[in-house]
């Protein structure tokens, strides 16, 4: 029994002998039963329902079974503060109810109107009394799922403990379990088996003060890895990868299924991989390896995609602008939901992933073996069924969705952390996703595998906190303002077979061993913007990072080569076989610097071969792939050119927009240290130069001026003196 727990024994000392004073009421589409809990306290509660009274929990229906870490709310004294417990609509609705300190909780999910009389009983006892142990009367709930839907529930507000600048706020969600995984109300989908029905979980959500609430913001997501803890990714947290929102919310998760925690038979204490479970797994049961095949359902998938939609019904949130980042078990967990809802993300960001999945032996119970290699709930495009071992490579298709968000990988070469080692199965995966073309972006350097600033992390991509000793590519701002849902995708890929490549090796572990690149990637460098489409045009602007603050995230070679794949089509989508043309040109002079044409190949894929992009301060190239069978004009865009001037600069600097069109355009200004400053104009027929006296009053430093209309964004460097 954890430390934690102690002050809530030592204020329920008092307490009687059972647990009294059940009682009951229906609120925000659930039903809360608060009881008195008893010393000493037993390791769960079982909670019986039925239309009736009764006295015998043999003539009732089990609707729950809470564990002591639940119904003490221990995640919510150890993450936020020990005194906390939980607060819960109040029976009017119009309030909150503020827990006791000796009192237990577990909520009911209805899925049809009626009553119900709910008793609560300790572990191995059957015996219900009234006035004690059991609801005086049946306790009347509602089903309107339009007009009264399940809520998350805010519990504390707080100052981040990692950062100023950041507030942090902390909510408990529980969850509707049942056998069925297919049984779900409109508004809340199933989240556990019966087992764990109403399973409380604990989500953290980050915001920058001053942060503007008027605008659409994006939305981050954070896993945290195996034995973690969703306090972790707190906004300022791991400094050396910069969990730090700019333009908007940062969310983290508690990944947890509690089950059997007392000293006889041994502890046992299950993550789900931010994925799920077997259906039938009973985590009171410390034996429940299963012997025959089962279901793996991804009832946390389904927590964590229904908490991000009811964020935005609530906050301004922008659900093109949802990116996911993780680490270890929790960039498996990141890289999964990415395959699973490719939709839902604009981009991933994971580091150390093993990509097979949990090692031999392990997981057992909520798992089953690897070999065993359980099907899930799911089905991917060939509408076959997803199976455990799909889930966590960076090769296998696992929706009906043909194409993924960008995904940017770190892995270490000195990691020897079980299933997140850096092994021939690691080098199998990016050698696979760089032929295929899926929008994959691979770095490998000289690290372990933790994420703890200091000798064991220092490597190619970090040597340092500040922001000149580590890369910013890795950084939630990065993504942030970046990367959208709703906008295609230029996966370049085949790096590997250009001369200038770096090579990981064969998958040994260690440096200066022979076996390949002590550092590198395949990807990492390819930067773009401006990407325009309608149905006979598909544009791009490209080029290799070289104007860097990090000295190591600029490309090394002055060009590279590699094929292009479209992935995520909005609207230019030729069909399998159909002759295309495409063209590469300076994207400031408009010379002509390769042409030629391609064939749409299976499934609709647009590939054209051998593109060559070149550093920033060489040249910007401007990629067009146009189908000669559909009569239409280029697309509309933001111009490919921008700059501001003077730059660097000590006042007021002009931005120069190269566009004969007449356009709204909004200018935002992002440093380093997470100020941002924005402001909206329009340009007429022209018109090209922006006064950006606006900025004048920002700090000196580096900012990134995006320039965007409508959905169509470019960027320049700014230096700020």
């Amino acid at each position: 029994m954890k430390a934690i727990l102690l002050p809530f024994l030592l204020l329920i000392s008092c307490a009687v002998s059972a647990q009294t004073n059940v009682r009951a009421w229906y609120a925000d589409g659930q039903v809360w039963v608060v009881w008195e809990a008893s010393l000493p306290l037993p390791d769960w509660y079982e909670v019986y329902a039925k239309p009736t009274a009764f006295s015998s929990t043999n003539d009732a229906i089990r609707v729950g079974k809470i564990h002591l870490f639940e119904y003490a709310c221990v995640a919510l004294k150890e993450q936020v503060d020990t005194a906390l417990t939980p607060r819960i609509p109040n029976p009017t609705g119009l309030g909150k109810y503020q827990l006791a300190v000796n009192e237990a909780l577990f909520v009911f999910t209805p899925h049809q109107a009626g009553a119900l009389v709910f008793a609560v009983v300790a572990d191995g006892e059957t015996v219900v009394n009234a006035g004690q142990n059991i609801t005086a009367t049946a306790i009347p709930f509602q089903y309107n799922p339009v007009g009264d839907p399940v809520e998350s529930h805010l519990q504390a507000t707080f100052p981040s403990p990692f950062a100023p600048g950041f507030v942090c706020f902390a909510f408990l969600m529980w969850a509707d379990g049942r056998q069925n995984q297919w049984d779900n109300r409109p508004d809340f989908p199933v989240m556990a088996n019966a087992a764990k029905n109403g399973m409380p979980s604990l989500f953290l959500v980050s915001a920058p003060i001053g942060l503007d609430t008027t605008q659409p913001f994006p939305l981050s997501v954070w896993l945290h890895g195996g034995g973690g803890t969703a306090r972790q990714s707190l906004a300022g947290s791991r400094a050396e990868v910069n969990i730090k929102p700019v333009e908007g919310l940062l969310i983290s998760h508690n990944d947890d299924v509690f089950g059997w925690r007392g000293i006889l038979p041994p502890g046992l204490e299950n993550p789900t991989w931010h994925f799920g479970y077997r259906k039938n797994y009973d985590p009171f049961n410390p034996g429940n390896i299963p012997g025959t095949p089962d279901t793996i359902v991804n009832y946390t998938q389904r927590r964590y995609l229904w908490v991000d939609q009811w964020l935005i019904r609530h906050f301004n949130i922008d659900p093109n602008r949802i990116q996911i980042h993780g680490h270890s078990m929790g960039s498996a967990g990141a890289l999964a939901l990415a395959k699973c809802y490719p939709e839902h993300y604009a981009s991933v960001t994971i580091f150390n992933t093993g990509c097979g999945g949990p090692e031999p032996g392990s997981m057992l119970a909520p798992f089953g073996d690897v070999s065993q290699n359980f099907p899930t709930n799911l089905k991917n495009r060939a509408g076959e069924t997803v199976h455990q071992l799909n889930l966590w490579n960076l090769l296998d298709n696992c929706s009906p969705e043909r194409d993924w968000p960008l995904i940017r990988h770190w892995h270490s070469k000195n990691d020897d952390n079980g299933t997140m080692r850096w092994d021939a199965y690691v080098v199998e995966n990016y050698r696979k996703a760089d032929s295929l073309g899926f929008g994959v972006q691979n770095m490998w350097s000289e690290r372990s595998h933790g994420m703890d600033t200091g000798p064991d992390y220092n490597d190619h991509w970090i040597s340092g906190v500040p922001p000149n000793q580590q890369t910013a590519v890795d950084n939630v701002a990065f993504a942030e303002a970046r990367f959208r849902s709703d906008q295609s995708l230029p996966a370049f890929f085949n790096h590997r077979l250009d001369p200038n490549a770096h090579d990981p090796g064969i998958g040994l572990i260690g440096i200066n061993n022979g076996d390949g690149d002590n550092w590198g990637s395949w990807g990492g460098y390819h930067r773009w913007g401006n990407v325009v489409e309608n149905e006979g045009n598909w544009q791009v602007t490209a080029w290799l990072e070289s104007n860097a603050v990090f000295p190591n995230d600029n490309c090394p070679d002055d060009q590279l080569l590699a094929d292009l794949a479209i992935r995520r089509p909005k609207s230019f989508k030729p069909a399998t076989g159909q002759t295309l043309n495409w063209t590469v040109k300076d994207a400031d002079t408009g010379s002509l610097l390769q042409s030629g044409t391609a064939n749409v190949q299976n499934d609709d894929l647009v590939v054209i071969p051998q593109v060559l992009v070149y550093r920033e301060n060489t040249r910007r190239v401007r990629i067009s792939i146009a189908d000669p069978s559909v009569p239409t004009s280029e697309p509309e865009a933001v111009s490919s050119a921008i700059k501001i001037e003077p730059n660097p600069s000590m006042g007021c600097a002009v931005l120069t927009v190269f566009s004969t069109e007449e356009m709204e355009l909004k200018v935002s200004a992002s440093g380093l240290g997470g100020k941002q400053v924005s402001f909206k104009t329009r340009l007429f027929e022209g018109q090209n130069r922006v006064d950006l006296r606006d900025f004048e009053t920002l700090p000196a430093g580096l900012y990134f001026i995006t320039v965007s209309a409508g959905d169509c964004q470019n960027m320049v460097k700014w230096v700020k003196m």
